[in-house]
Parts: structure tokens; C-alpha cells; sequence
């Protein structure tokens, strides 16, 4: 019997990562906007977007998967990623570059342990003719705890902007 055909993904960088995400899990692939960072964020949090008035906290992948990575530059070729699921609890992903989306063949699709990787957020690694590439589970990139703080820094930020709003 065939293997169903795996779903289409987007390949993105993120520091010296390359990931990749279902399209499916994707709601808008947006431009880098400027992104406001109070003071106390954890350090994988790069702050919070405003898109079309809603307020959107950004994760840095490249700073959650390496303790010690910095933020690369920031350049035109930098994206927001924002997933499907609640703003306040789903954070956009702020990546070096969007590069493509992809049908891997089904036999380029391998599990990977649950533990070898923060939290068991990447869930394969994905052959491509062109280098591999990481899958990466939105529901486990953050732990409970991380999305109860997530949620609460999220609500503060929201107020903060309605406080500064005009109109």
C-alpha cells in the first residue's frame, strides 16, 4: 500500500535552523513590521506586532532553539510568520527568510525523538533536494507555562496599545 502524500509545508530560516511548518497551521506569511519590546520579556520573546489593530506577540525561533544565539540581522528578506489559533497564545514567528513551500516525497518525512528537541517541538527532520529541513509542532514549540505567561504578557500589551490608540 502507498504512503498518503505528506502535507505541503513552508520552508523558513530561523539563525542557523532550517524549519519548516505545514501550510495548513499558516495563516498569513507577513512582512517584517516594527516590532515594540518592553523591558522584563523573556528572551525568546521579541516583543509584540500591530496587524490591522490586534496586537501579536513574536517568538524568535532562532533564540528558543539556542540559548547563547543572538537575533540575526533583521533585513527585507525577514518575515512574520502567524499561525492559525488565538493571537494571544499563538505567537508569530519572526524568521531570517521564508524560502519556498514544498510536497516532500513521503519517504523524505522521518520522525525524530520526542526528546531531541525543546519541549519535542520538531517533530522530523524532512529530506529535500536541497538540504534538510526541521518540522516543527506549533502545539509543542511552548510549553504550558510558556503560553500562560505568553498570554498574560499578550494582555498587557494590548492594554498598552488601547491606552496609546487615536480615535
Amino acid at each position: 500500500m502507498p504512503h498518503a502524500a505528506p502535507d505541503p509545508l513552508l520552508l523558513f530560516r530561523a539563525g542557523d535552523h532550517r524549519l519548516a511548518l505545514p501550510v495548513r497551521d499558516v495563516r498569513e506569511v507577513l512582512p517584517l513590521l516594527p516590532i515594540t519590546r518592553p523591558p522584563t520579556l523573556p528572551r525568546p520573546l521579541a516583543g509584540f506586532v500591530d496587524v490591522r489593530g490586534e496586537t501579536l506577540p513574536v517568538l524568535a525561533p532562532a533564540l528558543l532553539f539556542d540559548e547563547g544565539g543572538m537575533l540575526g540581522t533583521l533585513d527585507l528578506f525577514s518575515h512574520l510568520i502567524r499561525p492559525h489559533g488565538p493571537a494571544a497564545t499563538t505567537p508569530c514567528l519572526l524568521v531570517d527568510r521564508v524560502e519556498d513551500m514544498v510536497v516532500p516525497e513521503a519517504d523524505a518525512v522521518r520522525p525524530v525523538e520526542p526528546d531531541a528537541s525543546h519541549n519535542g517541538a520538531i517533530l522530523a527532520e524532512v529530506t529535500l533536494p536541497n538540504g534538510p529541513a526541521h518540522l516543527l509542532s506549533l502545539a509543542r514549540l511552548l510549553s504550558e507555562a510558556e503560553r500562560a505567561r505568553l498570554a498574560a504578557l499578550s494582555a498587557q500589551a494590548q492594554a498598552r496599545a488601547a491606552d496609546w490608540a487615536v480615535g
